[in-house]
């Protein structure tokens, strides 16, 4: 799995997973890549002294037409960060390497996310509008997770998220759609009513999903 061909063993490994794209690809634990995910969510576990130990990390490659609309506004604007995301699973995507198949459950985002990426239409309205919220604080997104599939562990994603321009907020401006004018996304810091930072994007190309991480509950 090195040089060109990045992540896969053959040329024809590397063509079959992005013709079946959306797709998750398990990153082995042996993996420098697995590693980074790892110690990144254990490093920004800020809500207890020991982190919940990581079960498997996996790989998202998202629609093609996501990742071209995803890297055109990276390129115009800049400014990425790699940015932790907790909502709703309603199935045991990821649990092992024979749950790698998205469920059709209307209400388990985790799989709507890895199929389609992230849509503002569907965001929720925060202390900051409706946009799409993110941390750099593991542990602050783990609150935001819903494991309602059964599974016996917890599920994450680890966005890359464009922030370009950023302002920064300490108090509640709830009746944003988009980010104030000169700006391109908003960063909460603490202060009144946050503990904790968010960071907020407001159009879809501004952010994508780059692993889906398994940890313990």
């Amino acid at each position: 799995m090195a040089g060109k061909l990045g992540d896969f063993c053959s040329i024809r490994c590397r063509e079959d997973t992005y013709k079946a794209a959306p797709a998750i690809l398990e990153v082995p634990s042996s993996q420098a890549e697995y590693r980074s995910v790892a110690d990144q969510f254990k490093d920004q576990w800020k809500h207890s002294a020991t982190p919940p130990g990581v079960v498997a990390v996996y790989k998202v490659y998202s629609h093609p037409t996501h990742v071209q609309s995803f890297l055109a506004y990276k390129k115009a604007v800049g400014n990425s960060r790699r940015r932790w995301h907790g909502t709703t699973r309603q199935c045991c995507i990821g649990d092992d390497s024979r749950n790698t198949g998205f469920c059709t459950k209307t209400g388990c985002s985790i799989c709507s996310i890895l199929q389609n990426s992230f849509q503002v239409a569907k965001a929720r309205n925060g202390m900051f509008g409706v946009g799409v919220y993110t941390s750099a604080t593991s542990s602050k997104s783990n609150g935001y997770i819903q494991n309602l599939g059964g599974s016996n562990y917890r599920a994450i994603l680890l966005t890359e998220v464009i922030m370009g321009k950023v302002c920064k907020m300490t108090t509640n401006s709830s009746g944003l759609t988009q980010a104030p004018a000169g700006y391109d996304s908003v960063v909460g810091e603490p202060g009144t009513g946050l503990s904790h930072d968010e960071a907020i994007v407001y159009k879809n190309e501004a952010i994508r999903p780059l692993y889906l991480v398994i940890f313990q509950s």
